[in-house]
C-alpha cells in the first residue's frame, strides 16, 4: 500500500511540476516574429522585427541591425555604449534602399545583433523578479 502511495505522489508532483512550468511559460510572451512597417519622423520607411518579451526588448531591422527607440519613441540603430551597455545611437533608423551616406557611415561602426549587457540583463532579472515572482 505504501508503495502505491508513493507511486501516486510521484505522478501528482510531476503534474504539479509540469503545471507550474506551463504557466511560467505563459508569463513571459514572446514578441510576435511578424515585419513591421512604419513611416519614421523624417519620413523614410523601417520593416522591423520586435524581439524579445514584455520585460526585456529590442527590435532588428530586417538586415539583422538591432534597433532601440530614442527618448522621443523613434527606432534609431543601437549601440554600445563605453560600458558594453545596449543604447540607441540616435541615427534614425531605415530600409537599406533608402539610408544615405551618413547611415552608411554610421553603420560601418557597429555591428549586426547587438544585444544587452549582463549588468543590463541583471536589470531586466529583477524587473521580472518583481513582476512574476521568478527570475526565469
Amino acid at each position: 500500500m505504501i508503495f502505491k502511495q508513493g507511486k501516486y505522489m510521484r505522478k501528482i508532483v510531476l503534474i504539479l511540476i509540469f503545471t507550474l512550468f506551463a504557466f511560467e511559460s505563459l508569463l513571459a510572451v514572446p514578441a510576435k516574429q511578424t515585419p513591421i512597417t512604419i513611416t519614421q519622423p523624417d519620413g523614410r520607411v523601417l520593416t522591423y522585427i520586435l524581439k524579445g518579451d514584455e520585460v526585456v526588448s529590442w527590435c532588428e531591422s530586417s538586415d539583422g541591425y538591432t534597433l532601440l527607440a530614442n527618448s522621443e519613441g523613434v527606432l534609431c540603430y543601437a549601440m554600445l555604449d563605453k560600458d558594453k551597455n545596449l543604447v540607441s545611437s540616435g541615427v534614425v533608423a531605415c530600409n537599406r534602399e533608402e539610408r544615405n551616406v551618413k547611415d552608411l557611415l554610421f553603420l560601418k561602426s557597429i555591428d549586426k545583433k547587438l544585444f544587452y549587457s549582463d549588468k543590463q540583463m541583471e536589470k531586466f532579472a529583477k524587473i521580472r523578479q518583481s513582476m512574476f515572482g521568478s527570475a526565469e
